[in-house]
């Protein structure tokens, strides 16, 4: 008898653990992304589009309300903020773009990457001109109910 005391709790903790209900394991790749609405996925897809638009046209007040704080543009050149960003268009021509493919794919409730084609007719101020065909995407966060670009990243098309 006290060989099966010195086992109760043990026994004990094996029937509470069986009991207990466990979540079943993932099944490997076929995590689920969250839905978002349209509405939704076209103020982002409206706010990176104005995004090149306010570059274009150097409304750089307006740009600004669009990156967050810690925004970050990477780029062959190396990490932007937002002062360098806007510093850097301050100085460039841009002749024209246009957006194609524009997609919206939410990763949470409140994260999202847009990524889209980018062709563009852009010079920067020491006379480079921009690669003409990119690649493009940015990942937004809702931050007090306003979506805010916090990445930017492009790479050339092929």
């Amino acid at each position: 008898m006290a060989s099966f005391k010195a086992f109760a709790p043990f026994f004990l903790m094996i029937f509470l653990f069986a009991a207990c209900k466990h979540p079943a394991p993932a099944k490997s790749g076929a995590s689920v992304l969250p839905q978002m609405s349209r509405q939704e996925g076209d103020v982002i897809k409206q706010r990176e589009i104005s995004f090149w638009e306010y570059s274009k046209t150097k409304q750089f007040d307006k740009l600004r309300e669009i990156m967050a704080d810690d925004y970050i543009g990477y780029f062959s050149s190396g990490n932007m903020r937002p002062v360098d960003v806007i510093n850097l268009l301050r100085s460039t021509s841009f002749n024209s773009y246009h957006l194609s493919n524009i997609n919206v794919r939410p990763v949470s409730e409140n994260t999202a990457i847009v990524y889209y084609d980018v062709s563009q007719d852009v010079v920067s101020a020491d006379g480079e001109k921009w690669i003409p065909e990119v690649m493009a995407s940015s990942v937004y966060t809702k931050r007090n109910g306003v979506w805010y670009s916090v990445f930017y990243q492009e790479m050339p098309a092929r």
